[in-house]
């Protein structure tokens, strides 16, 4: 596992980071670069085994120390009895989340509860349960990881509505937390990550070429953006999301389905 990074390798030194779904994709890679800028940092997910082996080998590859913990973040308990157990958290990543693509008709109830639930309220049990204990204590700073919405994404409209959600609540608590507390979020366009290989059909996303920078992103691109966003160098930014996608939000291709999202353009009625 070989590691390098843009920053000096104190500047988050003396702080302690906890990143959600921290064991594996995006959040390892998030869980990485903090350690690099000299952070202790905390896994937190579900499962310990893939949690533990993670932990010791971004703890190997960076001299950082690096544990893990357990946690539903949909689990009010879970997330509670987390946050007691590492009150001196002043840097907390919400990466943890999940959806399956589908188109909106056959979603079920319970299909679209569980992913609002995951991503939307599962965020914010994690952002409350830490953010009160910064507010408690001597600040610090939260980044939550979205997605590209704003111009809809066909196939995942529910998550494309829960992280919206948590688009405006992070500039809501921006202005109710601040200046002690700093939440800004990270929207990633597409990277070919292992979650993602098994969450949607080969084909999707297959015309990047069309963004202003046409390839596909890297791992290492959006830990750069989370270590900047909760460092002293963005003390000055909060309430913002920081759209880490090549220009996707742009221009480029977002529909979650192989299809292209629409595979019936329903006719209106006639006098509408």
């Amino acid at each position: 596992m070989e590691t390098s990074s843009p920053f000096a390798s104190d500047l988050l030194a003396g702080r302690k980071a906890l990143v959600t779904g921290g064991g594996t994709g995006l959040g390892r890679a998030i869980a990485t670069g903090l350690a690099m800028a000299g952070a202790e940092v905390v896994l937190g997910a579900r499962r310990a085994e893939i949690l533990e082996p993670a932990a010791q080998e971004i703890s190997e590859a960076t001299g950082a120390t690096v544990g893990f913990d357990l946690v539903d973040i949909r689990n009010v308990d879970t997330v509670t009895a987390l946050a007691e157990r590492h009150g001196d958290v002043s840097i907390l990543v919400n990466n943890a989340g999940g959806q399956f693509p589908q188109k909106a008709r056959d979603f079920s109830a319970n299909g679209w509860r569980s992913v609002v639930d995951l991503n939307l309220n599962g965020t914010w049990n994690m952002t409350q349960a830490f953010g009160n204990r910064m507010l408690d204590a001597d600040g610090g700073s939260i980044c939550q990881i979205v997605a590209t919405v704003g111009r809809g994404i066909p196939g995942i409209a529910h998550s494309a509505s829960a992280r919206a959600g948590v688009i405006e609540l992070t500039k809501t608590l921006a202005f109710e937390w601040g200046p002690k507390v700093r939440l800004n979020c990270v929207a990633p366009g597409q990277f070919r990550t292992e979650a993602y290989d098994n969450t949607y059909e080969e084909g999707v996303g297959s015309g990047f070429d069309q963004q202003p920078l046409p390839m596909l992103g890297e791992v290492d691109d959006i830990a750069n953006s989370v270590t900047f966003l909760v460092s002293p160098a963005a003390r000055f930014v909060t309430g913002e999301t920081l759209y880490v996608d090549g220009g996707l939000i742009h221009q480029g291709p977002m529909s979650a389905l192989p299809d292209g999202g629409y595979p019936e353009r329903n006719e209106p009625s006639p006098g509408r």
